[in-house]
């Protein structure tokens, strides 16, 4: 990744082309370069015309996904609570809320529409300004295209399963996209795949653009979401397959065994990373914003903000699950036993540097893979034994015995149970889960009394509904 800070340029171009405000999302920026475009020439073309520009616009992609909040702590924390992993403890209303599934205090800023549309519009510039303008070198042209298509799938898919049908933009023209109404999900599906089958199909088999750290993506990334797309989408052969590409890259990817899996997971360009998020806020930094909401500030009930539900730990009781020691902290406060996540370590920028170590959140990784493989095979009973086998790769790692059950409704009873123990509060892992397979209902119903089904789609706030008479809730 390369990250730029474009300065001094006309107030013209910063409202005629948003590429140009990369100063403004990114922080802790190193390099300057001026950008002059010619009189002859509109700011994209200027842009567009020469690898160094059209790179800021790519590291201006990613600075803008990092910081979404609903990116580095929505995803992790918000929608824990509205599943069933986590409690809010606090008084901040909006949490109350997603802790309850009400949504009832929406506004612009505690939801995730405009911040990926805002990456979406970034990556719809890029692959408009490559398509338009000459000037880049054909590899650069080639991985830039590429990225772009696979961070539009990506947000597409956040917002598909936050929302269901929301506004398929695919241009930058405001003058079309400011009033389009929403697309159905099965056609937002179909672009996403479209969009990450021409990506795998063009980026390099390496980390090599970025100089080997995985905040960069390559052609398995794209095959990684890929392979949950077409489970989500019950296309379980090529879900299989894609799967099996990642998981036979063993030159780049490689579980983190047992002994370390405490320390060397959730750390940058892990073994087991295949995509991971540029630090937010500032580059330099080594910890994660979601710790610090985590992780008390002290061991008191007034900075305690969440636990993990008893109902999840059950999960764990009487295993001999290695994450339940490694990936949460028990906290003893006022004679009561706190659970909360701490899968990563440091709540603060020194405590990382003491301990030299740099965390970084991860979007996609390996043992994802094994477990859609392990559901696919299942569903299309092409590998029974294969997903025994699969399934057992996170069991195992984490100190549990193997499985040796082959009847296909326990193994699929077993994978969503090892889902839910492997990823809880990551990445809205337990929360679309629970949609895709239709469990929400039932589940959430029994343990939250003002549960109605319609919360399962999050409502798109009221200010955002006024400007577009066409986006209905």
């Amino acid at each position: 990744m390369y990250i730029l800070n474009i300065k001094r340029m006309k107030a013209s171009i910063y409202t005629k082309y948003i590429i140009g405000l990369v100063a403004i999302f990114l922080m802790g920026c190193e390099k300057m370069i001026e950008i002059k475009p010619p009189l002859n020439e509109t700011p994209s073309a200027a842009i567009f015309t020469q690898d160094r520009t059209a790179l800021s616009a790519l590291s201006g992609m990613y600075g803008q996904l990092a910081q979404i909040t609903f990116q580095t702590t929505g995803l992790p924390i918000n929608t824990s609570l509205m599943a069933d992993d986590l409690r809010y403890l606090a008084s901040v209303v909006n949490l109350q809320e997603f802790n309850a599934n009400t949504y009832v205090a929406l506004t612009a800023s505690t939801e995730p529409f405009t911040g990926f549309y805002q990456v979406i519009y970034r990556a719809n510039a890029i692959i408009e300004g490559l398509t338009k303008y000459s000037g880049t070198s054909v590899a650069v042209s080639k991985q830039m295209l590429a990225e772009a298509k696979l961070m539009r799938a990506y947000c597409y898919f956040i917002m598909a399963n936050f929302y269901g049908a929301v506004p398929l933009v695919l241009q930058t023209d405001v003058n079309t996209t400011a009033y389009q109404s929403r697309e159905t999900v099965a056609n937002i599906y179909k672009q996403i795949i479209t969009d990450l089958n021409e990506a795998k199909a063009n980026l390099l088999a390496d980390y090599s653009f970025t100089k080997g750290d995985r905040i960069g993506v390559n052609k398995f990334t794209a095959a990684a979401l890929l392979a949950r797309v077409y489970l989500y989408t019950e296309n379980y052969p090529l879900a299989e397959s894609n799967a099996t590409e990642v998981i036979q890259a063993a030159n780049l990817y490689s579980m983190v065994p047992t002994a370390t899996m405490g320390t060397a997971l959730f750390v940058k360009n892990s073994t087991e990373s295949i995509w991971q998020l540029p630090q937010p806020l500032q580059a330099t930094n080594q910890y994660t914003t979601e710790t610090a909401s985590f992780l008390p500030s002290s061991n008191t009930l007034t900075a305690l903000n969440f636990q993990l539900r008893p109902t999840f730990l059950d999960i764990f009781t009487g295993t001999a699950d290695r994450r339940r020691s490694l990936w949460m902290r028990d906290l003893t406060i006022g004679g009561s036993v706190y659970v909360v996540p701490a899968k990563f370590k440091y709540r603060t920028q020194a405590e990382a540097v003491a301990a030299n170590v740099t965390e970084s959140q991860i979007i996609l990784r390996l043992a994802e893979q094994y477990l859609i493989r392990a559901e696919a095979r299942v569903k299309i009973n092409s590998n029974i034994n294969g997903a025994l086998s699969d399934l057992n790769v996170t069991r195992q790692r984490a100190g549990l015995g193997a499985l040796t059950a082959t009847d296909p409704t326990i193994l699929l009873q077993e994978i969503a149970l090892e889902y839910r123990k492997e990823f809880f509060c990551e990445q809205a892992f337990r929360w679309f889960n629970l949609k895709r397979t239709g469990q929400a209902d039932a589940v959430l119903s029994a343990l939250k009394p003002s549960w109605k089904p319609e919360a399962k789609f999050y409502p798109i706030a009221q200010s955002i509904l006024n400007t577009n008479p066409n986006l209905l809730q």
